[in-house]
């Protein structure tokens, strides 16, 4: 039997086939409506405060959406996705303590105040979202130490996140109780205190109160918000209306006060919204930035690929990445307590007793779980197995998790690297003297001040959920691997300066200049021979002599 198929049969079957299926073959897939929680986020840019929305989700659900959920699936023992009061006790201290609950009872509550007996896994989310509250974690990450050191922010004693000339000029005397080898000059070491001497090869973490970025979620981080603001871009408690460029009708010109500039904070006109889609497995989230009609003039979009987006604001690169990975954080974790489970066994019964359990808790800790022998025996039969630690300490590692972790790294020029003219990695007193030319030279919005957000320095931003200390570890450990190298400061020698024999002699710091407390003539013989009157004597000025 032979079957004939005309042409015009194949054509009309192909026509039926796209009219059925035009997400395949006609237009793109629209994609799916995903609910986030959401905060604001300031950037100090040159110009003025830039006010992003950021969108926050985590498998297309309001990220505390999905913390709920996760720690449902691990209460629910018997798999019926409902919660009972035996089941809710397991929530760790941890959890119990961010949400406010005080024991199920406070959960098994119904709307009008009855109690019930039990709540089903997706009511025990949507319950926890609204107890858990949105909070952020802004984390510097560890960068050389030279540019670590955050100059700017040690002089700015008026703290309005700019220095001035004057500033600069006061530098020595604002820094004076740093030299603490008394030696008329800043060394790395002394503008970094807290870091381990011995370990001057080590990556650095900044101060994240100098990174020109923070966000509000509540009244208090408004307030501060709205401080800031008029610190930095105002004269004294004061800012002009334009300098928050949210294109009101009220006059560019028009003074704002502190309560003001805080009203507006409240319900800021967006310039950039920000949707970050976070997913639990690793590189497989989003980001995706689009820009108000209003911010077109001072910020523009350069990259915007899978994961990461880059942006330009007033000069300022600034690149959005989403970190995702949760699941792989989760695996990292029970690998590094599987290990530290056998060594603690010393028996190898597979589970361990109480003496046993105290040389795992240190492990716990910087897994981000803690909690008593009693918490992880979840059976209570004094024997804690490994699916009992995992359990529990998956449970517990949702509170760091809860946080929504910002880690900044940042790149390019610093005001310490500026001013180190001859990279001797410190300061010296002319070095500092000479800085205003810095100061002009980067003062791109013409405010005479500096900020180092001019600096055309790169920030790079990542966004996601907050991660246990033994994940943060691992990725410090990383970062000291590639920033290796800047010692402390190493002095040249008399050999290497220039000037007469008892100029050198004399120059006890070796910063090229001999100033009045070096000098060991009279204050007449030293006032001759500084002509500049500088209250430094160089090295061609003792030639001269």
């Amino acid at each position: 039997m032979q079957i004939q198929i005309h042409s015009r049969q194949i054509l009309l079957a192909f026509a039926i086939i796209l009219f059925a299926a035009p997400n395949l073959y006609g237009q793109r897939k629209v994609p799916t409506e995903v609910k986030a929680d959401q905060a604001t986020m300031v950037i100090m840019a040159p110009g003025g405060p830039i006010f992003a929305t950021l969108q926050i989700s985590v498998a297309k659900v309001p990220y505390r959406t999905w913390i709920g959920k996760f720690l449902a699936t691990q209460l629910d023992i018997d798999k019926n996705k409902s919660l009972d009061a035996k089941e809710l006790s397991l929530l760790t201290e941890n959890i119990r303590r961010l949400g406010g609950i005080s024991g199920p009872a406070d959960i098994l509550r119904s709307s009008d105040g009855e109690s019930v007996t039990e709540i089903s896994t997706t009511a025990f989310a949507e319950w926890l979202h609204e107890r858990l509250p949105k909070t952020f974690d802004l984390i510097a990450q560890p960068q050389s130490s030279d540019d670590a050191v955050r100059l700017a922010s040690l002089i700015d004693a008026d703290q309005n996140a700019a220095v001035s000339e004057q500033e600069l000029l006061n530098a020595f005397h604002t820094l004076r109780f740093r030299d603490l080898d008394n030696d008329e000059t800043f060394s790395v070491s002394e503008l970094l205190p807290y870091r381990d001497p011995r370990s001057q090869y080590a990556a650095v973490t900044p101060d994240v109160v100098s990174l020109p970025f923070f966000h509000i979620t509540d009244e208090s981080s408004r307030a501060l918000a709205a401080e800031r603001i008029v610190k930095r871009y105002g004269q004294g408690m004061t800012v002009k209306a334009g300098i928050l460029r949210q294109g009101s009708d009220q006059s560019a010109d028009a003074d704002l006060s502190l309560a003001q500039v805080e009203s507006i904070l409240a319900a800021p006109v967006y310039h950039l919204n920000v949707d970050v889609r976070l997913s639990d497995r690793a590189n497989t989230s989003d980001i995706n930035v689009t820009l108000a009609a209003q911010a077109s003039e001072f910020c523009r979009i350069t990259d915007d690929s899978f994961g990461q987006t880059t942006i330009v604001v007033d000069g300022l690169p600034l690149k959005i990445v989403a970190r995702g990975g949760g699941a792989n954080n989760r695996a990292l974790t029970r690998g590094f307590l599987g290990q530290t489970f056998s060594m603690i066994d010393g028996d190898r019964n597979q589970y361990l007793d109480e003496t046993e359990f105290g040389g795992i808790v240190s492990a716990m800790q910087q897994s981000g779980a803690s909690g008593s022998f009693a918490d992880v025996d979840q059976n209570e039969d004094k024997m804690i197995t490994r699916d009992e630690l995992f359990s529990f300490v998956e449970r517990d590692m949702m509170a760091a998790a809860s946080k929504i972790e910002v880690t900044v790294k940042q790149d390019g020029k610093t005001l310490f690297g500026l001013l180190d003219a001859n990279q001797d990695r410190r300061l010296s007193s002319r070095e500092v003297r000479s800085g205003s030319g810095v100061l002009k030279k980067y003062d791109l919005n013409g405010d005479g001040t500096f900020a180092e957000t001019e600096l055309g320095t790169e920030y790079v931003l990542t966004l996601g959920l907050g991660q246990p200390d033994l994940r943060r570890a691992t990725g410090a450990m990383e970062m000291n691997s590639m920033q290796m190298g800047g010692g402390d400061a190493i002095l040249p020698g008399t050999a290497g300066l220039s000037g007469p024999e008892w100029f050198r002699r004399m120059d006890r710091n070796q910063d090229g200049d001999v100033s009045t407390r070096e000098f060991l003539g009279s204050p007449d013989q030293f006032r001759k021979i500084d002509t500049d009157q500088d209250q430094l004597i160089s090295a061609a000025e003792a030639e001269a002599l």
